[in-house]
Formats: structure tokens, C-alpha cells, sequence
């Protein structure tokens, strides 16, 4: 980012969301926070420093990178675990989080809009049954924080906003490849009470309820402040609260939970013949597992020449955009695109495929 006014609404809208996720998490009285996902803030280092314990879960290279930068600052370390999980396998999580006792909080930032309707019911759910293991709370400011930024560039920016936002977007486009994704989770601004009410309807199907906290009665002073004038930090005060973060919690009285499809342990077979290379999947391909087709993919691609490709989906039952990835840099390198089929596919992965837009490639 170049553009100061674009920075200032961008240090804003994050500060106030650290502050206050770090507020929320010590007042709910658990001992664990549970941070999904915990990327490179510092969060670790406050937690433990107020007496939590922190679990931090994220992809396996975030966890793999962080680690060793993250620990040697701490003057808690061994109250810091730091996992590689994917949020929508829950095997990854409850290892994770299997010595964990007593009650947890788990806490969510800037994660969930970037999901697909299918992937966000997966992640909703494990939370549920996370909740059910250990009790708690699970914190997050995700449905309602595309309202917040938009609130935070309008109260700092006035008639600016709308360009200043255009700009930002312009930035990001490219930079991820679900970024446009939206799900039931995720409220509107432009309906923010219809919304609301489908992002409700949406825990209630996996037996979670939410309760919505005030941004703005939470938020604690920012340091941003100090680069605002005083009629900006009332506006921006008073625009906070038109926003909630959501406490979410089992609902005891709500109807059970949705039965989800026991997964299958996954697994390939693969073979080449006449130059086509052919596998056959099983159970769920996600970040955990499918840089296993991809090992085995670039082993066979060195050695042979592979002309077309063919994946059997009959047994695959779950595919999430990092084995959509992995299938479209096979599918790319073939000189001839027709020679890429996938047969067999379930009406659950077409439908992901569909709704991700990946099946003008890949089908």
C-alpha cells in the first residue's frame, strides 16, 4: 500500500480488531485460547503473558515458518503449541488439540470469507464438535467485518471512501484465488438484517447459537488515535457501533446437529500406461493431503512423458481449494487440455467445483 489515507483505514480496521479479539478471549475466563487461524500476529506472546495457554492452528507452512520465530520471543514458551492443521479436516484438529484440558476459546480472524458455502459448513461444523470435546466459546468478528471496514473507511474518509475502498480492492485482486468467495456466514452490507438472519440459520444447523457483542462498547483506546483528529475518532466510535463480534456457543435447546458424512482415511492408487497417467482418490483431499497426489505427480512427470491424465473420483467424497489447486497445475501442464477428465464425481465435489468456478477447467 502506497496511499496514506488507504493505510490509515487499513490500520484502523486491524488494530481494532486485534485489540478487541485479545479483550473478548481474556474475558470469557477460559484458559486456552484456541487461535484458527494464528498466522504471525503476536497474539501468542500476550496470551501467555496474561496466564493462557495458546494453542495456534494454521497451515502447515505457516505453522512449520512461525514456530521457530515465534517461540524464542516468548517468556512462556512452553505455554505456546503451534499446529499444521486444515480448519476443514477435523482429524487435524481434535490431534491438535488432544491434550488440551478444561474449556477453550477458540478464536477466528479474517478467516471464514474466504470459504465456499461447502468448505465454510465443514469448518462451522468442526467447531461444533471442538465445543462438544471441550466446552467454551468460539470468538470471531468474521460475519460482520466486511460492514466493519466498509463503516471504518466511510467515518475517516467521508465522500473519499468509496475510491479509497475501489483502490484497496483493485490491490487485492490476484492476490488470492478464493478471495471472492462469500458464504452463509458472511453478512451483507447491503442487507445486513437478512443476512444476519442466514448466518444465525447457518450455526443453528450445526447446533450453535450466537450471541453479538458491540464493537464498539468492547473496543478498547487504539494508538491508531494518535494519527486521527478528534471529529475522526468520534465518527469512527459512533460508526463502530453499527458492528458486532460474534460469541458463539453450543445451543443446548437447538436441534442436533447435522450428520456429516464419516470421512474415509485418504488414499490413492496411481499407475501410467500408454502415457496416461491414472489415479484413483479416496476420502478427503485438503491441505493435510493433497500434497501427497502432488509429490507423486511431480515423481511421475520427471521420469515419463505423460500425454493425459485421468482421476477417478468414485471413492473421493471432500475436495478443498488446496486440492483444486493441485488439480489445476496438473491439468495445466498438459500441452493438450482435452486429455485432463476426472469420472466418477459425486454430487458433493461437482457442486464444490461448481460453486469455486473450477469446472470450466476442470470438468
Amino acid at each position: 500500500m502506497k496511499d496514506p489515507e488507504i493505510m490509515l483505514g487499513n490500520e484502523l480496521v486491524v488494530e481494532a480488531k486485534y485489540r478487541t479479539m485479545c479483550r473478548l478471549i481474556e474475558e470469557t475466563g477460559f484458559r486456552t485460547n484456541v487461535d484458527l487461524p494464528c498466522g504471525y500476529t503476536p497474539k501468542a506472546l500476550r496470551m501467555t503473558e496474561n496466564g493462557l495457554h495458546f494453542v495456534g492452528l494454521d497451515l502447515p507452512i505457516v505453522a512449520q515458518e512461525v514456530s521457530p520465530i515465534l517461540l524464542p520471543l516468548a517468556a512462556h514458551p512452553d505455554m505456546i503449541q503451534i499446529n499444521g492443521i486444515d480448519a476443514t479436516n477435523l482429524e487435524s484438529m481434535t490431534d491438535a488439540l488432544k491434550t488440551v484440558e478444561g474449556p477453550i476459546c477458540i478464536s477466528t480472524e479474517g478467516m471464514m470469507m474466504y470459504f465456499a458455502e461447502s468448505e465454510a459448513s465443514a469448518v462451522v461444523s468442526n467447531v461444533s464438535d471442538l465445543l462438544k470435546i471441550h466446552g467454551g466459546c468460539w470468538i470471531t468478528p468474521d460475519p460482520e467485518f466486511i460492514l466493519q471496514f466498509f463503516l471504518t473507511f466511510r467515518s475517516v474518509l467521508g465522500e473519499k471512501a468509496i475510491r479509497k475502498l475501489t483502490a484497496t480492492k483493485k490491490n487485492a485482486t490476484g492476490q488470492s484465488d478464493v478471495g471472492n468467495l462469500t458464504n452463509s456466514f458472511i453478512m451483507s452490507p447491503a442487507d445486513p438484517q437478512g443476512s444476519c438472519k442466514t448466518a444465525m440459520a447457518f450455526l443453528h444447523k450445526f447446533g450453535l447459537k450466537a450471541e453479538r457483542l458491540n464493537l464498539a462498547d468492547n473496543m478498547p483506546e487504539l494508538s491508531s488515535y494518535k494519527k486521527l483528529t478528534s471529529d475522526q475518532i468520534t465518527a469512527f466510535k459512533s460508526a463502530m457501533r453499527n458492528c458486532n463480534y460474534w460469541k458463539i456457543t453450543l445451543d443446548e435447546n437447538g436441534k442436533h446437529k447435522e450428520e456429516v458424512q464419516k470421512s474415509l482415511p485418504f488414499g490413492m492408487n496411481c499407475s501410467l500406461h500408454d502415457s496416461i497417467f491414472a489415479v484413483s482418490l479416496r476420502g478427503r483431499m485438503d491441505t493435510i493431503t493433497a500434497p501427497e497426489l502432488l509429490r507423486a505427480w511431480n515423481t511421475e512427470k520427471e521420469k515419463n512423458e505423460i500425454t493425459a491424465i485421468r482421476i477417478d473420483c468414485s471413492k473421493l467424497q471432500y475436495i478443498s481449494s488446496a486440492g483444486l489447486r493441485v488439480l489445476l497445475m496438473m491439468y495445466k501442464s498438459l500441452e493438450n487440455k482435452s486429455g485432463f477428465q476426472m469420472i466418477n464425481i459425486s454430487d458433493t465435489v461437482r457442486e464444490i467445483l461448481e460453486v469455486t468456478g473450477f469446472e470450466q477447467f476442470l470438468l
